[in-house]
């Protein structure tokens, strides 16, 4: 007899941890740590940089001076990590609203920022950054609509409806002070990725601290029950 599957049942850190292997909780913490990585490389060229503002020039103009390589390779690395992501996500969700989109839409802004390190000049850069930009929206949009079908993730449409609006709102502003030459433009440009970060931290710590995404079937406390249980459903 197939063993019945719920979104709502209650998680416990035990039961997920057997459920987790190290590498699917690896994959997982790709999403937050990229961005870390990410950050860390970008501030540091950019702060070693002559002449490179970061309050005013945006992060792709480092991929056009000397050794821009290193930011390129940072984009694609990045990329690389939200490759992994998308692949530890996928096996999260197993089934449901999402399962398979929300992992698409990670791999379509793995595809961006790999193509923003390819491809350093114009059009082909803001191509690749409209493709980033467009698939981390339509992520957050696929992530709230999965996350209010789900009473465990309580609150959580609400909060990554508004990160996507704070996204919106900074890439605006970043478009509309660059334009006028701002001293502050890019500072718009790195609030979406701090927005970003800070949502993947978040949600990377409920995992971790316990909360599922997929749904579990009722009885299956281990790898082995879970299996069993599978089978007995087909």
């Amino acid at each position: 007899m197939q063993q019945p599957v719920t979104m709502n049942k209650p998680d416990t850190v035990a039961n997920v941890t057997a459920l987790r292997t190290p590498l699917h909780t690896f994959l997982l913490c790709c999403g937050f740590s990229g961005g870390i990585l990410f950050s860390i490389i970008n501030f540091s060229f950019g702060a070693i940089t002559p002449h490179y503002d970061m309050m005013r020039q945006p992060i792709n103009e480092l991929e056009l001076i000397r050794h821009g390589w290193i930011q390129s390779a940072n984009f694609v690395v990045l990329g690389l990590f939200v490759c992994a992501y998308a692949l530890g996500l996928r096996k999260e969700l197993v089934s449901g609203f999402g399962a398979t989109l929300i992992p698409l839409s990670q791999l379509f802004l793995a595809a961006g920022f790999i193509l923003t390190g390819l491809f350093i000049h114009q059009p082909m850069n803001n191509i690749a950054g409209a493709i980033s930009f467009m698939a981390m929206l339509s992520s957050f949009l696929l992530f709230a609509i999965r996350f209010a079908r789900d009473a465990r993730w309580k609150g959580w449409a609400a909060y990554t409806v508004l990160s996507a609006v704070l996204i919106i709102a900074a890439i605006a502003l970043f478009g509309y002070t660059q334009q006028r030459d701002a001293p502050y433009a890019a500072m718009f440009e790195r609030l979406v990725i701090l927005v970003r970060m800070v949502w993947a931290l978040v949600f990377l710590l409920r995992l971790l601290n316990g909360r599922r995404l997929g749904p579990v079937k009722q009885g299956a406390t281990s790898p082995v029950l879970t299996e069993q249980a599978e089978h007995a459903g087909e």
